[in-house]
């Protein structure tokens, strides 16, 4: 007789996964360029070595003055200025100056020259010859971007932890940044567990099924950008066969395995035959829907996360479990899923004792957001991640969420 389930709550499951994380995994760094820094985790501080902009600049076509030399212009009493010269953008600030009665051409983005403290913008100037007729007046630093109004020398642009996005990539090329230090990429491998799976593009008969539920997994880990994933294929129901391919995988340099299928307790399921006499366990169950039967296990002195079989259950297994350990075990900031709130359209009922993770689609009605829960709740039902934007989660202690309460939506983003 199988051993009984130990079902653990979420929180312990991510909390035990990241133990052995923290213990069995070592992650290296490694520098590369930052156009493959995209969704990377970095592994170091970097603070800007200069400020942007570097100097004052125009923010408008307009001409540079001294504001006081505006002072009283309006259209009906406008004031004339020279034009002394244009400075165009990227020349020295110091090439020319502004005397009293003068003015500079100035356009986007070209630097403010010495003495002058404001950009007057060409709407509100009348140009005759080479002066111009000033016909409202400026105050100290209208129309200009300071230097270092963007990014001040010293800020923090990247600091360890940081999923890297693009905007950073940006910020970084603008200082003259062209390498990062990054975490290497996490290996894991892939294996199918199942005599009745095969893969698609293969002939279907009555007694097998499509392989689906290593596909979302392989997926999820492959857009979160921090994985190099490789798939190991199908295995049989042979529990022989099962440690003959683990043990090849962490061999090649795999720091976790997940498994997708046998994690049930039927004869068939080999997964409880693997933890029983072949591993260390470390969780067995969580009290969690769908996907309570997500399981994790060591095996060769690594950690080997048990999935379901059923797609939909596999990638709640994924996203509840082993996505928040891990970004809680390197420290990654900026790899939560995003979270909107929304009134429910319908009551939610719970099942006692457990997290229900039910997904949802949203509607905008009046500027509020509106979820209606995809009933369907199946292991299997991949419609229900099709049709939907996001998930939310009934803890275990709660009977339901009512019809009109509003929620935290997770979005899969």
């Amino acid at each position: 007789m199988k051993r009984p389930q130990l079902f653990i709550s979420i929180e312990e499951a991510q909390n035990r996964l990241l133990r052995v994380l923290s213990e069995r995994v070592s992650l290296s760094t490694e520098r590369i360029h930052i156009v493959d820094s995209l969704s990377r985790v970095a592994s170091e501080l970097i603070r800007a070595p200069m400020s942007r902009p570097r100097t004052n600049l125009s923010a408008v076509d307009g001409y540079a003055v001294r504001s006081l030399d505006t002072t009283g212009a309006s259209i009906f009493n406008p004031i004339e200025l020279i034009v002394k010269s244009v400075l165009k953008p990227g020349e020295d600030p110091d090439k020319v100056c502004i005397e009293p009665g003068y003015a500079i051409r100035v356009h986007t983005g070209a630097p403010v020259p010495c003495k002058a403290d404001a950009v007057i913008m060409d709407e509100d100037v009348k140009v005759q010859g080479s002066t111009i007729l000033i016909q409202r007046s400026v105050a100290p630093g209208s129309n200009i971007i300071l230097r270092g109004e963007d990014i001040e020398e010293g800020d923090v642009i990247v600091k360890p932890g940081l999923l890297i996005q693009p905007a950073h990539i940006a910020a970084l090329a603008s200082l003259g940044i062209d390498t990062i230090n990054v975490y290497r990429k996490i290996r894991v491998s892939l294996i199918a567990i199942g005599d009745e799976l095969i893969e698609p593009g293969h002939s279907l008969n009555y007694s097998k099924e499509f392989n689906s539920s290593t596909y979302i997994i392989y997926a999820q880990l492959v857009k979160d950008g921090i994985f190099q994933v490789r798939y190991a294929g199908i295995v049989p129901d042979d529990v022989k066969t099962i440690l003959t391919t683990i043990k090849s995988e962490f061999e090649r340099g795999s720091d976790i395995i997940i498994t997708t299928g046998g994690t049930g307790v039927g004869e068939t399921d080999k997964v409880s035959e693997l933890l029983e006499k072949y591993s260390s366990l470390i969780f067995r169950g969580v009290k969690m829907r769908p996907g309570r039967m997500t399981s994790a296990s060591l095996m060769y002195g690594k950690p080997i996360i048990h999935l379901s079989g059923f797609p939909v259950a596999a990638w709640a297994g994924y996203e509840l479990i082993l996505r928040p350990a891990i970004a809680k075990w390197i420290g990654i900031e900026g790899f939560e899923r995003p979270v909107i709130y929304a009134y429910l359209s319908r009551r939610v009922p719970n099942i006692s004792g457990y997290n229900s993770i039910i997904r949802v689609a949203l509607t905008i009605k009046n500027g509020e957001y509106y979820a209606e829960p995809y009933m369907l709740r199946g292991s299997g039902v991949i419609s229900s991640l099709l049709k939907t934007h996001g998930y939310i989660i009934i803890p275990e202690n709660i009977e339901g969420f009512e019809e009109g309460e509003k929620v935290p939506v997770y979005l899969y983003r």
